[in-house]
């Protein structure tokens, strides 16, 4: 007889409840929750993929080790002794900046890995730190740190009594809703906006799969929406439609943005946008009028030029418009674990020290990931010789991606944590496999800071994992333990560091300080028995999750600025505007024949980067395509279905091309995250499916002068057909040439 385990699909923001049917340790099904206080049985395709994983032989379940180019299995214990020993080795020899850190994604994904990155990043000792947020998050935090003096202060869209819904460089049907995270087909709620009388625009370059859920979709130049969103505001203040609200007296900076917009005309933001003044006019009016309205906008506003004026100026127009911290606005959920006020050292700071060869400054002790490869490339006092990577395929997900692999093989040593032999750990010296996703519980602590209500849930293990597998929890706690110890001169201190290292791995767990936290959280009673408050027992006892109530007015009073003032026009924003100003309008950009479009990047509802060795995911019609208008594939005499040559000035990629007046002319679009095609991994369905990387011609050097953020949007690129001539030169699956398979 079979059994039903209740918990969350945690691969993205998204947290959609699962229910998965299993009998003794197999897995027969997993369907969407219709209990699920989230997503109410709504899931997408990505959960099934689950099952893959737990069962996949691909996946590694024990440490391995590169020896003459060969892995081999090691044990537990042998692998902790020599990563400790091996980084603390090159910290005592050449300073505590020569380890870096570089967690991916996915790490915000795992409650184990979560809870160890503080812990990480100071017992580490580094200024080296590096994650993916410099990819696709960090205009967000920066906007939201010089705001409201948090970094992970999220406003997050009251989608559900909205009357107007503006939404910029975001695709909710696919993403299932990103930073509005309400479990699966968001879609719906577009469509319940219409149904009360409500409108939804759209504007992106691409007429992507949400436009048709929308009333209105507009086309707009990459890296051009800050100046939208600048005339927007300017309609805003000439129409004489601004309002603070009830936020009057709580806001600093009004008159700033007000003299800002003033210095822009609107024919000159419609001649850069490609979208007309009277459009750019009556939508700002509209959003003005509307009894509620919200402007929201994701990574097509971040991974671009200028991504911190976009996020910033997003925040701008609902405020001035009243929208801010309202119902049918920008709200603020209120979490079971309040992390925001429980780790004051996460709030956020800026500049305290700057990256070694380009002097790009921090964000929240993080430096961009753009400047990781020259970092440990370029010779000199304080090169990166070690690299400690967690859950993140790095050479797909960043910047020139090939260029970072060739400085992974210039690392002294390098431990990866990740459970696949993949294009960034085939670098690695030792691999460090966590248990599976059904060999673990669950509890979403960085997420729930994006609900569009108030809820928790807490999913426990489904299965024991086979011993002596570890958690990611645990194996990056054996990994700071080892190194400590081993980094210890004094006797005293090494047997001090030792005794409790090992007392504290004994006896903390990530389900121990899950419940803490939720004890003294908003919801919780304490440690007082006789209290009904929130605790993980509670959330045992509801699978399904628990609702809190919806999202409730928080300002002033929950701002983390010192004065407890929203700062409208921080000068650090301010300051980035002349930038704006001479690349789209005092230096209106040249026409080159060499690089004469502008790509930018894709999801697909069946993807993601660490979810392509599930067949039932990738396989059927290509995905990884380059998406291209008509008339630019006719100047270009390129056929449908054809493999074409995408150039930028970091290199040149082949990829089939698919036709599409759903694409702006002048603008390409294809997946990211692709590119199985690397010698010496170990993905089976992956391999046979493997795609190109987008970031094998994205730019390093080229980033978000504000923030630091990588520019995905908007690379200069040239498409050319290829002749049949070409074509045996493609190869869609490479053979393993480096590094031969695994001996026990």
């Amino acid at each position: 007889m079979s059994n039903t385990h209740f918990r969350t699909c945690h691969l993205c923001e998204t947290m959609c409840g699962i229910a998965v049917e299993h009998k003794d340790d197999k897995i027969l099904s997993i369907k969407g929750d219709v209990y699920d206080v989230l997503s109410k049985g709504n899931i997408c395709p990505k959960a099934t993929g689950l099952q893959d994983i737990h069962t996949d032989p691909d996946r590694l379940r024990k440490p391995i080790k590169k020896i003459n180019n060969r892995w081999q299995e090691i044990s537990w214990n042998e692998a902790f002794e020599e990563v400790g020993s091996r980084l603390a080795n090159i910290q005592n020899h050449y300073g505590m900046n020569a380890v870096a850190t570089h967690c991916g994604r996915s790490i915000a994904h795992n409650v184990g890995g979560l809870l160890m990155v503080d812990p990480l990043r100071r017992l580490i000792g580094t200024q080296n730190i590096y994650t993916n947020s410099t990819v696709d998050q960090q205009p967000h935090n920066f906007a939201w740190y010089f705001m409201l003096g948090h970094q992970f202060m999220a406003t997050v869209p009251n989608i559900d009594r909205t009357d107007y819904y503006l939404m910029l460089g975001t695709n909710p049907k696919i993403s299932n809703g990103a930073q509005m995270a309400t479990g699966a087909n968001t879609y719906k709620k577009l469509q319940a906006i219409q149904r009360r009388g409500g409108k939804v625009i759209l504007i992106d370059p691409r007429r992507t799969e949400s436009a048709t859920y929308c009333n209105e979709h507009h086309f707009i130049k990459p890296a051009t929406d800050a100046l939208f969103l600048i005339g927007l505001i300017k309609t805003v203040f000439d129409k004489g439609l601004a309002t603070a609200g009830r936020l009057k007296y709580d806001i600093t900076g009004w008159e700033k943005i007000e003299s800002m917009v003033s210095e822009f005309n609107l024919e000159q933001i419609a001649e850069a946008t490609s979208i007309a003044a009277a459009d750019i006019e009556r939508i700002g009016v509209e959003f003005a009028s509307a009894k509620t309205a919200v402007c929201y906008g994701r990574t097509g506003l971040s991974m671009q030029e200028f991504g911190g004026l976009c996020n910033w100026l997003m925040q701008v127009l609902n405020v001035v418009t009243g929208n801010m911290d309202e119902p049918g606005g920008m709200m603020f959920p209120l979490t079971a674990i309040d992390s925001l006020s429980m780790i004051p050292s996460v709030r956020g700071n800026y500049n305290r020290y700057r990256s070694r060869v380009s002097s790009r400054p921090e964000f929240s002790d993080e430096l961009p990931v753009s400047v990781l490869a020259e970092e440990i490339m370029v010779p000199g006092e304080g090169k990166i010789r070690g690299l400690i990577s967690i859950a993140g395929n790095h050479a797909l997900s960043n910047p020139n991606g090939k260029k970072l692999e060739e400085a992974f093989e210039q690392l002294d040593f390098m431990v990866a944590v990740d459970p696949y032999l993949n294009e960034t750990t085939r670098h690695a010296d030792i691999i460090l496999p966590p248990v599976g996703p059904f060999e673990k519980s669950h509890y979403d602590i960085f997420y729930h800071l994006y609900d569009t209500i108030n809820w928790a849930k807490y999913s426990p293990c489904l299965f024991t994992p086979e011993k002596p597998g570890y958690t990611d929890f645990e194996i990056i706690g054996k990994i700071l333990k080892s190194i400590v110890v081993k980094r210890a001169k004094n006797p005293v201190k090494k047997l001090f560091a030792l005794s409790v290292g090992s007392l504290l791995l004994k006896w903390l767990s990530a389900d121990r300080l899950i419940d803490l936290a939720l004890r003294f959280g908003p919801y919780g009673g304490g440690l007082n028995p006789f209290k009904d408050g929130l605790s993980l027992k509670k959330l045992k006892e509801n699978p399904h999750g628990i609702f809190l109530g919806e999202p409730q007015r928080a300002l002033p009073d929950r701002l983390f600025t010192k004065d407890k003032k929203l700062h409208l026009a921080p000068d650090i924003m301010l300051s980035d505007i002349p930038r704006l100003k001479e690349r789209w309008i005092t230096n209106k950009p040249k026409h080159t024949d060499k690089f004469d479009l502008l790509i930018v990047s894709r999801l697909t509802n069946r993807t993601l980067g660490w979810m392509h060795n599930s067949l039932r995911l990738v396989k059927g019609k290509e995905t990884c395509t380059l998406l291209i208008h008509p008339d630019d594939a006719a100047k270009r005499n390129i056929k449908d279905n054809s493999y074409v040559s995408v150039s930028s000035v970091t290199g040149s990629i082949k990829v089939l091309s698919e036709i599409s007046d759903t694409m702006m002319p002048g603008v390409v679009s294809m997946p990211h995250l692709w590119g199985h095609n690397r010698p010496g991994t170990r993905q089976s369905v992956a391999a046979t499916h493997p795609g190109v990387s987008l970031n094998d011609i994205t730019n390093e050097k080229v980033m978000d002068e504000l923030t630091g953020n990588a520019v995905v949007h908007g690379v200069p690129v040239k498409v050319e057909a290829i002749a049949n001539s070409q074509l045996k030169s493609i190869e869609a699956v490479h053979k393993d040439e480096t590094v031969e398979e695994f001996t026990a």
